[in-house]
């Protein structure tokens, strides 16, 4: 007779056999990465996004998201977590499979138009979009609602502004601009207009209620005759954005407005249509 011990070897080694077949194979590391897209818009898709079982994937738009217009193609593979203002959490459920293609539908606004668009959800062995940027092609119809300005370097008196170095509201450059003040969700008072030669800066004191989330201006339209038929986009600028709740700032511009009695509307918002301020002056 061999001793009990003895007598179990054969079945556990049985056993470890077993259960090393039946572990699975060790999954290849995935490394997560930030890029940037572009989004166009039609039915054709834009861009491949690399999602994981595991991973999340977050898209930040450069513009805002229609409310309800992201869309997954097969939910019960990618699950759409949020999508708010202008950022899209996905989750994967299951790995897709190899060469498997998940269409992601969103809707974008900018200007007052909006633009359908598709992205493409795909498998990689061993890479995953955890942060995307999605900038936005403007198709034509956009553009012509919108006409940035182009980009240059900050003036002499903006970047002083920026510093710190003049208190913003003194009257050491600048004066009050007469308009009328109309703020939206947020408190603002009367704008400053600072002068140094032919340099001018707009700069707007704004308070963010107690109540309320983070505030960032991201949509800045400014409309006057002398500028041409069509809105014109100004970049802002902030010393600290955002504004967290019950904190107050300036937001600042360079004006393009020469004639102090020229009529304009501007418009300074988080998002299209969401918390801000506009001002409105009538000619003289």
């Amino acid at each position: 007779m061999f001793p009990a011990f003895l007598r179990r070897v054969p079945v556990l080694a049985v056993l470890v056999v077993v259960e090393v077949w039946a572990r699975p194979e060790p999954e290849t590391a995935r490394v997560m990465k930030a890029r940037e897209v572009v989004l166009r818009e039609g039915p054709e898709e834009s861009a491949e996004l690399r999602v994981h079982p595991g991973f999340l994937t977050t898209l930040a738009f450069e513009s805002g998201l229609v409310p309800g217009s992201v869309k997954v193609e097969a939910p019960e593979r990618v699950r759409l977590l949020g999508a708010e203002g202008r950022v899209v959490v996905l989750e994967p459920l299951v790995e897709l499979a190899e060469g498997e293609r998940v269409r992601l539908g969103v809707t974008v606004t900018r200007g007052g138009a909006s633009m359908h668009a598709v992205l493409v959800l795909v498998p990689h062995p061993s890479e995953v979009d955890g942060q995307v940027r999605v900038a936005v092609a403007l198709p034509e119809k956009l553009a012509q609602v919108i006409a940035p300005t182009e980009p240059r370097a900050q003036s002499e008196l903006l970047k002083l502004l920026l510093s710190g170095a003049v208190e913003l509201g003194e009257r050491l450059v600048g004066n009050q601009l007469w308009a009328t003040l109309l703020p939206e969700g947020v408190d603002a008072k009367a704008p400053w207009l600072y002068r140094v030669g032919r340099q001018r800066v707009l700069a707007i004191p704004i308070h963010n209620p107690e109540e309320s989330v983070p505030w960032e201006p991201r949509v800045v339209r400014l409309t006057s005759a002398s500028l041409g038929p069509k809105p014109v986009a100004l970049p802002i600028h902030m010393r600290a954005p955002p504004l967290m709740p019950g904190e107050s700032g300036w937001v600042l511009m360079e004006w393009p407005l020469k004639d102090e009695t020229m009529a304009f509307r501007l418009e300074v918002r988080e998002r299209e249509a969401g918390r801000g301020v506009r001002l409105e002056r009538e000619g003289r």
